[in-house]
């Protein structure tokens, strides 16, 4: 049958820009405090919040998109800075010159009953409260979009939020949710305002704009579902490029709309796991050559607008250097070599180095042996080679800490990684202590 006419095609694409997880002033205090050249790096890190929320008001001035989302955490802290909010409230002035709306909802770390300093917000600027508001982007008259949202009410914000979501049945036009969540599965972050995929589309909207989770994911096409990452990377968890969606929303024949998103960076400094692998090394001079050269090539591959190159450097391999290289003292007279040899642009600095090398040892020949290493190693193959048993005894070795009324708090749970992981330490640290001196 043909396709009747539906008259939200004559209507123009709608554009917006998604960033959420500002944390506008984190301070970086240990890092800066840690590093040797600590002095510039503190610089850049005291601003690095404010330079990608400067690049994120100059791409919707250059791009001027029908409106900005911001999906909550714009501030770092419940008791948020001055210098945070008068950022914020500038830039918002400069999108109402250009015809920018702004829509902001508030999340975890800046909840509504918090102590925020009261400020007056240009016309443009729409803050969602502790229920769900909604409000009609017009163009030509016409309503465009419908952009419904929600703030925290509170710090520990544990109402299903997504459930209080409803499309304007009146509004033929797209309609787009504001939501600071943990989405079901998202195991690494903490949860506030929790709920499911299956929550969210039944609100019957045509796309969400979420918050809290750093790693930018989509989760879903129809409805289109994403969480935009954060903007700036706050620790070396957070690895790689950090920005905000780009997002187009098109209408098709058959009804509703179809999202292309494309990140876009603003973070100006990036965290990054750097390896290096010493297999087979014997000499020191040549540990060092291999260090620069890992560190160079992690500087090469970062694209532009990286100011900085924050690297836990990790060493690999079996090495006759094992235990110097795992020595502190040797690590830190190391760094510091690195550091005052680096040429690299952006600049390189190492936050800390991971020794995860191993003895040079034939480990072949060292399995067979009748003494006590050659059991330990033994006893080690047979915990990689079954996982089950493996998990028994690590369940019961760590079962003082996190039996720990406080301790357990304070911990993430322990999986086969984890376990894999703490298997291979202790290889090393048996072969270490039993062979290599």
């Amino acid at each position: 049958p043909p396709i009747r006419h539906n008259p939200r095609l004559a209507m123009d694409v709608v554009r917006y820009i998604h960033a959420a997880d500002l944390h506008l002033d984190t301070p970086f205090l240990g890092l800066a405090r840690e590093t040797a050249q600590g002095e510039h790096l503190a610089r850049l890190l005291r601003e690095a919040t404010f330079t990608a929320l400067e690049r994120l008001f100059r791409l919707c001035e250059t791009e001027k998109p029908h409106f900005l989302v911001l999906a909550g955490d714009i501030y770092n802290e419940e008791n948020h800075s001055v210098k945070a909010q008068l950022a914020l409230r500038d830039g918002c002035r400069r999108l109402e010159a250009v015809g920018v709306r702004v829509f902001l909802a508030h999340g975890n770390h800046d909840p509504l009953n918090s102590q925020l300093t009261t400020l007056t917000w240009p016309d443009n600027v729409t803050v969602f409260g502790p229920e769900v508001e909604s409000r009609t982007v017009e163009q030509d008259g016409r309503p465009l979009a419908v952009v419904h949202g929600i703030s925290h009410a509170r710090l520990r914000e544990n109402r299903n939020l997504a459930r209080l979501f409803r499309r304007d049945a009146e509004k033929d036009c797209f309609q787009l949710g504001v939501l600071h969540c943990t989405l079901e599965g998202q195991a690494k972050a903490d949860r506030y305002a929790p709920c499911s995929l299956e929550d969210l589309k039944a609100a019957g909207l045509d796309a969400w704009a979420l918050g809290h989770v750093h790693e930018g994911q989509i989760l879903s096409q129809t409805p289109f579902v994403a969480y935009s990452g954060s903007a700036q990377g706050l620790h070396i968890n957070e690895p790689g490029p950090r920005g905000c969606l780009r997002v187009s929303a098109r209408p098709t024949p058959e009804g509703g709309y179809v999202c292309q998103a494309e990140p876009v960076r603003l973070g100006p400094v990036q965290w990054a796991l750097v390896e290096a692998d010493l297999d087979g090394v014997e000499q020191l001079d040549v540990v060092e050559t291999r260090l620069a050269a890992a560190l160079e090539a992690a500087a090469e591959a970062t694209p532009p607008g990286c100011e900085a190159l924050i690297a836990r450097l990790r060493l690999c391999g079996r090495t006759g250097l094992d235990t110097l290289l795992r020595d502190p003292t040797h690590q830190t007279d190391l760094i510091e070599r690195l550091e005052a040899l680096q040429t690299a642009t952006p600049g390189v600095w190492i936050k800390d180095m991971q020794a995860s090398t191993s003895p040079l040892l034939d480990m072949e020949a060292a399995l067979a042996r009748e003494d006590l290493l050659g059991e330990v190693l033994r006893l080690a193959q047979n915990l990689e080679d079954q996982p089950e048993a493996l998990a028994a005894l690590a369940d019961t070795a760590l079962a003082p800490l996190y039996g720990h009324g406080q301790l357990r708090k304070l911990l993430s749970p322990v999986d086969a990684a984890n376990r894999r992981a703490l298997l291979e330490e202790a290889r090393r640290l048996c072969t270490d202590l039993l062979e290599a001196r």
